[in-house]
């Protein structure tokens, strides 16, 4: 239900002069990288842990459907690695836990522009978990198993043009994203993943967030515009601009 209700605004806000506007595709590039953590209501109120940001980076490709001068909707397929880390600090000594997985994270998002080239975007991101680990100490061990094999997240960003012209694009923001759903898996879940050295008298869901700074690079492929005479037609190429 969550992931329905997260497309609701971006159907809406699509459909918005869909019949009158131009529209227009733009494929290309995007990296991201920034800061990530883990929001778990055990571990973050437990004296005995301390908790670090980790690092998490993105890379894939984006296409924008673009709607008239101020709507368009984005499509986001990235190749991600996050990490997280904690001390634990236990019976037998400080020991440090690491925990890092990869993934495919699938975005769709919905961006209204305004006239000066800034932007504002909101939708979602299904990330899909391609392997992890985690280690207790200095011992690492695959976790695949513990882990959930997909989350789902709510994304928030800000972002501006910085070059346009009519060969390519180039964009950068700032967006915020947090997990409506567990990184853990049933199994993990039952041995207390990802704090399984320690017990508490309930589980707590495990949610990864981020922030993080990207840069967006795409080219025009083409458009439906109206002309001077009023027909409307395909536009090829970076006609539309």
């Amino acid at each position: 239900m969550r992931k329905k209700l997260l497309l609701l605004p971006v159907l809406f806000f699509a459909a918005i002069n869909l019949t009158q506007a131009q529209v227009w595709l733009e494929l290309g590039a995007k990296g991201m990288m920034g800061m990530t953590g883990l929001a778990n209501a055990n571990i973050n109120g437990d004296a005995d842990h301390d908790s670090s940001l980790g690092f998490a980076t993105s890379l894939g490709g984006v296409a924008n459907l673009n709607f008239g001068d101020y709507h368009g909707l984005t499509f986001e397929m990235l190749g991600a690695t996050y990490s997280h880390s904690m001390t634990y600090r236990g019976a037998a000594g400080n020991r440090t836990v690491n925990m890092e997985w990869e993934s495919i994270d699938a975005y769709l998002l919905y961006r209204f522009f305004r006239s000066n080239g800034a932007f504002a975007e909101l939708g979602g991101k299904a990330t899909y978990l391609r392997g992890a680990q985690q280690s207790f100490g200095t011992d690492w061990s695959d976790v695949s198993g513990k882990y959930t094999d997909r989350y789902w997240s709510g994304c928030f960003g800000v972002g501006g043009f910085v070059t346009a012209n009519k060969v390519l694009t180039v964009k950068t923001g700032i967006r915020a994203e947090y997990a409506f759903t567990d990184l853990m898996s049933a199994e993990g879940q039952a041995e207390n993943y990802p704090a399984f050295y320690t017990n508490y008298d309930t589980y707590e869901e495990t949610r990864p967030f981020r922030i993080g700074f990207y840069m967006e690079v795409t080219f025009g492929v083409g458009g439906i515009a109206q002309s001077q005479c009023g027909a409307r037609g395909v536009i090829f190429g970076t006609g539309y601009n």
